[in-house]
């Protein structure tokens, strides 16, 4: 067949799909009425909704997302309301739980290959970089509400970078400097031109997990249309029955915590995957852990925190000293210039907040010696 013929059937053939194809972009639309929302939220141009390319996405891989979605979707109810509520309050779209949900699957417990972990999927590295600690005795990579909070300040960190949320994404996946040389190469850091499938300016896998998140974004939100900012409201953190969360203060172990409530071990680390075996040590001062709902009886009935007396006996504490917090103090600053803890300190002022305001004053149990030594000098 000469090159004429080919390219006159290859014409032919292409005119013949076309209504086909035409009829399945309006699918999408009618499909996923929401398309138009999630788009502008993650500043994309409405119109993605028809690219081959995405539809092709689409129609290829709609029924596995869909059921990842709905795993996905059952396995992070604990997580879900917690995430949204924690996003709005940050000025940051709700719809950021999708991207916790592509690189998770709200498994609380995931790990990669790569060895980047939790629900937000940090490197250590990365987590170590927005405060998050991860030693032998504590990955707060696997903690939801910290790796959260991190995983906002993260994403806020590349806004101020590319200044658009499409690029904030592409970042995450594929690492700022990957992006910073793509744009560069593309000589432009429109959102086409970046996910053309020829070009390939960004890696296969950042365009696939753009176009997941996407996907999976206009199969979990049902508006039509983008609500007004002063009309999203931030709702009661709300957990399942299921689960519920707990105040724990430092010093007990995770088996002491699960035989107080009359339960598994193995359970209590399962659910709170960011605490080591060994437990929770002085340093940790107050967190919060995750326990079966069933058990809010027995943690009502038997768990009590340490008191002052008790502090004061265990370490030999005989005096409180006055400090007046100054800017930049920590409670763990404070407690390493008396050699306390951040634990000692937040019994000794009943502390509900961990984050010690400017100009009060906190009292720090100290032993006879460190009295005597301050009172010197």
């Amino acid at each position: 067949m000469n090159k004429r013929l080919l390219l006159r059937r290859e014409f032919l053939l292409a005119a013949l799909a076309l209504p086909g194809v035409l009829r399945a972009l309006s699918r999408l639309e009618v499909k996923f009425p929401s398309y138009r929302y999630v788009m502008e939220e993650f500043d994309i141009d409405p119109s993605y909704i028809r690219d081959p390319w995405f539809s092709e996405f689409i129609l290829r891989n709609e029924t596995r997302y869909r059921r990842f979605y709905e795993n996905s979707t059952q396995r992070g109810k604990a997580y879900i309301p917690l995430f949204r509520d924690l996003l709005n309050s940050g000025g940051l779209s709700h719809l950021f739980v999708y991207l916790s949900m592509t690189e998770s699957g709200f498994k609380s417990t995931a790990k990669s290959g790569k060895k980047a972990a939790g629900l937000w999927q940090f490197m250590a590295a990365t987590a170590r970089r927005f405060k998050l600690r991860v030693d032998k005795n504590r990955d707060e990579r696997y903690d939801p509400v910290a790796s959260t909070k991190a995983a906002m300040e993260y994403l806020q960190t590349l806004y101020r970078i590319f200044g658009k949320w499409y690029l904030v994404m592409m970042a995450y996946n594929c690492g700022e400097g990957r992006l910073q040389k793509a744009i560069k190469r593309a000589g432009t850091d429109d959102f086409a031109t970046l996910m053309d499938e020829k070009a390939a300016y960004i890696p296969k896998e950042t365009r696939n997990y753009l176009r997941k998140i996407i996907l999976l974004s206009m199969m979990g939100e049902k508006i039509k249309s983008s609500p007004k900012k002063e009309d999203i409201k931030i709702r009661d953190i709300i957990l399942p029955e299921s689960e519920v969360l707990v105040n724990i203060y430092g010093g007990i172990t995770l088996r002491k915590l699960a035989k107080l409530l009359r339960m598994n071990a193995g359970r209590m680390r399962k659910l709170n995957p960011q605490l080591s075996a060994e437990g929770m040590d002085d340093e940790l001062g107050l967190t919060q852990v995750f326990i079966p709902a069933d058990r809010l009886g027995y943690y009502q009935a038997f768990y009590i925190p340490p008191t002052l007396e008790e502090i004061f006996r265990k370490k030999h504490y005989k005096k409180l000293i006055a400090h007046i917090v100054r800017k930049g103090d920590t409670l763990r600053s404070i407690a390493r210039a008396y050699h306390v803890t951040p634990l000692d300190l937040i019994i000794a002022n009943q502390l509900k907040e961990l984050k010690p305001k400017e100009n009060t004053v906190l009292m720090v149990p100290v032993t006879r010696e460190e009295y005597e030594r301050r009172i010197r000098y």
